[in-house]
Parts: structure tokens; sequence; C-alpha cells
């Protein structure tokens, strides 16, 4: 009986890492734009943000436009990218709850000219009502350091259901972590050949 709740345990992990997603927002690509600017995005999810010229990515709060989450959140820091490519750093932020969460450029008055963000989007949290809020802020807030996700050597092409770490209120440093970038096919084996040892 035990085994059978543990094999049952280990294919539910399984299946829900392999339902996880990666979802690419370019940061400052076409200019003072998140690309997409809304998402939708199920826990587990893991946001991936790939930066361009001089920017970043703060959680918001939509009550206040441009200003970090009262609670939780997460920071990557001003990234500054030389040239017109792409940064070779990428900021993941993994999706702990289906909740909509705002997201803004913390860079000069780059959140009141637009460049904002939703995730999970609602009738009253909606990405219009937050750029509305944005454009009337009076100031463009950063937090202190950076926090709530990780940064990851990037690569053209971003492999689905990357690991990582949370947003909301389990912050982590940022740091070069090669592992996050593990396939599911081998944690996915090594799952199933646990499962199939217990049997």
């Amino acid at each position: 009986m035990l085994f059978t709740a543990v094999k049952v345990a280990a294919f539910s992990a399984l299946a829900a890492q392999a339902s996880a997603k990666t979802i690419r927002i370019d940061v400052g690509k076409d200019g003072l734009a998140f690309s997409p600017d809304s998402v939708t995005a199920a826990n587990g999810d893991m946001l991936e943000y790939h930066f361009y010229k001089q920017h970043s990515v703060a959680m918001g709060d939509f009550a206040n436009g441009c200003r970090p989450a009262a609670q939780g959140g997460f920071f990557s820091g001003v990234m500054r990218t030389s040239g017109n490519g792409e940064n070779d750093q990428v900021f993941q932020v993994m999706v702990n709850n289906t909740n909509p969460m705002a997201f803004y450029c913390t860079v000069a008055s780059h959140c009141q000219s637009g460049m904002v963000g939703v995730v999970n989007p609602s009738s009253t949290d909606s990405l219009d009502e937050y750029k509305s809020t944005a454009k009337s802020a009076s100031t463009n807030q950063a937090p202190p350091a950076v926090f709530g996700g990780r940064m990851v050597q990037g690569s053209a092409t971003s492999p689905s259901g990357a690991s990582g770490t949370a947003s909301g209120a389990q912050p982590t440093k940022s740091g070069a972590a090669s592992h996050m970038q593990a396939s599911l096919g081998g944690i996915g084996a090594a799952a199933l050949g646990f499962a199939a040892f217990l049997m």
C-alpha cells in the first residue's frame, strides 16, 4: 500500500513538471515595451525575461503604478546590454500561483512611458488598468536589490519547462546556475527509474 502511494506521488510530480512551460518575454527588444506584455501562466510555469539595451523587470503593485509589490515579488536589477543584441543573461521567475501580477521596468521613466506588463490579467487587474496607473505615477521606484528569481546564462532558444525559483514570497539571490537548464527528459527519466525501482 505504501509503495502504491509513493508511485502515485512520483507520477503526479512528473506530470506536473511535464506540463510546466517556459514563457519568453523580451524586455526592450521593440523599444520601451515588454513583448508580449500580457501573458497567461499556470502554477509552475517559468517566466523568462530576455533583455535588450538597458532595462530591468520588477513585480509591481496594481494600486500603485511603477512601485514594487508590497509583498513578495521579484527584481532583476538593471541589465546593461551593449549593442543592439540580446544580453547573454536571462532572468527566470517561477509562477507560484495564478493571481494577476503586474511587472514594469524600473529604469528612468520607462514605466510611465508604458513599459509594463501583466501576468494572468483579470477584469479589474488588467494591462490597460495598470498602464493607466503607471502613466500617472509621479516616480519610478526600484527595489534595493536583486531578488525573487534567478539570473542564468541565456541561449537563442530556451528549453521548455526549465526549472527555477519562485516569484511572489520566496526570494532568492541571483547567480549563474547551469543546472537550471536540465531537461525535463532527464528529470523525468530519473523519476520513472525511481518509481520502477519501488515496484
